[in-house]
């Protein structure tokens, strides 16, 4: 395929510049060895009730039903309820900010990426577009070290924009603050619906980090796609 110039790559966050599936289940699992009621569960079975109940919670924190707080907190109770442990209030709110702070601290920065990263942004201006809080967001990019490579105006939160990917209102936000025209930026995320979609909507090309290998779900085919998110340097020609 002939290779496009592009000014700008746009770069999801999660399980795009690092792992936050991992670094999710494993702060979930913290909280069955940390609580003395639930020590007798299995983490697995734990985090799957939670990973359900925060996808069941989600699209009410996306339109701004639930705060973030409110969500967090939700979730945490509806997950100890299925489980038939009796929670304060108070507890709560303790366990989900020893979750969080579980969950930062797992956040750690890849030698690799910030490598991979240094030698694109010579050549090209970068931005990050992310669903989520602009609390968690800015944290998160502190701690992996990607601030060196993204300015703070470059990071799109979908909090601060008041849309969230796949909403073209994001990629629309992204546009005006890049003031560039959609064809020149290239968008790369692992996620089909969210990044793929949501970006090709906006007249974008993209790339999808495809982790698993899978066809794609609907009839939409990415502009490329790698397994690897290194593998972008041979689809751009970066050495």
């Amino acid at each position: 395929m002939e290779q496009k110039p592009y000014d700008v790559l746009l770069f999801d966050l999660d399980d795009t510049l690092f792992n936050h599936s991992h670094c999710f289940k494993k702060a979930v699992k913290e909280i069955v060895i940390d609580h003395k009621n639930l020590k007798h569960l299995d983490g697995e079975e734990f985090f799957t009730s939670f990973l359900k109940n925060n996808n069941k919670l989600w699209n009410e924190f996306q339109t701004k039903e639930l705060s973030f707080q409110e969500f967090s907190l939700k979730r945490l109770m509806m997950t100890f309820n299925q489980f038939f442990v009796s929670i304060s209030h108070e507890e709560i709110r303790r366990i989900n900010e020893n979750y969080h702070e579980n969950y930062l601290r797992n956040i750690v920065p890849d030698p690799e990426m910030n490598k991979f990263l240094k030698q694109l942004e010579d050549t090209y201006q970068m931005g990050i577009v992310t669903n989520g809080t602009s609390y968690n967001a800015y944290k998160k990019v502190r701690r992996l070290g990607l601030d060196k490579y993204f300015k703070k105006g470059h990071i799109i939160i979908s909090e601060e924009a008041g849309h969230s990917k796949p909403h073209p209102q994001i990629f629309n936000y992204v546009l005006e603050r890049f003031k560039i025209n959609p064809e020149k930026m290239l968008f790369i995320g692992d996620n089909y619906y969210t990044d793929i979609c949501g970006a090709h909507s906006a007249g974008m090309d993209t790339l999808w980090v495809n982790h698993f290998d899978v066809d794609p779900p609907l009839e939409y085919v990415p502009t490329y796609y790698v397994k690897n998110i290194f593998d972008v340097r041979k689809v751009i020609r970066i050495i």
